[in-house]
């Protein structure tokens, strides 16, 4: 995967910068994505974390996070102006490290970066609109979506991808996070199975 190069900080105005770090470039100038890493397993998220409480719906039902979860995510954590997230504290501890690194080299995108939530408890929402079963993994608060301020969050951008999620890959996937583009959800990124493990190993799930 190529290493995106240092983008220059974007012209004064806000649209000037919502347009600098939306604009497409082609996917294929960043693979291999995840490499060495797998998305994190339903089975591998109840083992280690606990089960949600069942049923689920697609829409956020944060009391009926596991008691685990609940232990190891009671607060919000400002990450950046934008940016609060609620989420287990080994994820929100190694989300905080990624976000200092790319925001250190690629000046002007925190002032535009915004997130849609980490812990969010609820059956996954596939970009393709078909239901699913499946619980998503951020109702572990271990996944987080992201998005330009005032603007959407991308979904499935195809063979291209926006500027902002591009700088980002090589910071997530040296954290042992894996990108929602290998299924096809642009703005998403989660604690990756082998990283859940490796935490796991090192006692970090402690309430």
């Amino acid at each position: 995967m190529r290493k995106p190069k240092r983008s220059p900080a974007p012209s004064a105005t806000a649209q000037d910068a919502i347009e600098h770090w939306g604009e497409l470039l082609p996917l294929a100038d960043f693979l291999p994505l995840n490499v060495g890493l797998r998305s994190a397993r339903e089975q591998t998220m109840i083992s280690l974390l606990g089960s949600p409480r069942l049923p689920l719906t697609t829409h956020d039902q944060p009391d009926r996070a596991s008691d685990l979860v609940k232990r190891l995510a009671p607060t919000t954590t400002r990450i950046s102006g934008n940016i609060r997230v609620r989420g287990i504290r080994p994820a929100v501890e190694s989300l905080t490290e990624v976000m200092s690194k790319v925001f250190s080299e690629q000046p002007g995108l925190e002032d535009v970066l915004d997130d849609n939530g980490m812990l969010v408890v609820r059956l996954r929402r596939p970009t393709s609109g078909l239901p699913s079963t499946a619980i998503s993994n951020h109702s572990w608060g271990t996944a987080l979506d992201l998005r330009l301020v005032g603007m959407e969050s991308p979904a499935n951008t195809h063979d291209r991808i926006p500027r902002f999620i591009a700088v980002m890959l090589s910071a997530f996937n040296e954290a042992g996070w894996f990108s929602g583009i290998a299924f096809h959800d642009t703005m998403h990124f989660e604690v990756a199975d082998q990283t859940m493990h490796k935490w796991a190993n090192e006692g970090r799930f402690a309430p």
